[in-house]
């Protein structure tokens, strides 16, 4: 094995364990800082089990990648390959394309708009009608 190939998987899983981290830690410790009742020292239950939640989850997410990984080798393998298969549009086709899902977009927005006002202000006469 190259010494090149053992840094990049050795970098990629500091990385994923330190998105795990964040993902799991950050906010929680965030949620503790607003919490003005209690001391900033004192980790809250939710924050114990949130860092306990992620825990366990990084190490059976390590555990499963040791333990299949020819089979997650081979299916970034395939996904890498079937990634240069793929024919892009050319700019002037994709602008068109974009503009075309914009109108449509905003067509669809003014006329769920337009039956949500509607419907709205006949319940509200309904309720008028009915409440003299």
């Amino acid at each position: 094995m190259k010494t090149g190939t053992l840094f990049k998987k050795w970098t990629a899983a500091l990385c994923a364990v330190l998105m795990m981290i964040s993902l799991f830690a950050i906010p929680a410790f965030a949620d503790e800082a607003t919490d003005a009742g209690q001391e900033a020292s004192k980790i809250s239950t939710g924050t114990l089990i949130g860092l306990i939640i992620g825990a366990v989850v990084l190490v059976v997410a390590v555990i499963l990648c040791i333990r299949f990984r020819e089979n997650i080798g081979k299916f970034f393998r395939v996904y890498k390959s079937e990634t240069k298969k793929i024919v892009w549009l050319p700019w002037s086709q994709t602008k068109k394309s974009t503009l075309v899902v914009l109108v449509v977009l905003i067509a669809f927005a003014v006329a769920i708009c337009l039956i949500d006002l509607a419907l709205s202000r006949s319940f509200l006469k309904f309720v008028e009608l009915f409440s003299k």
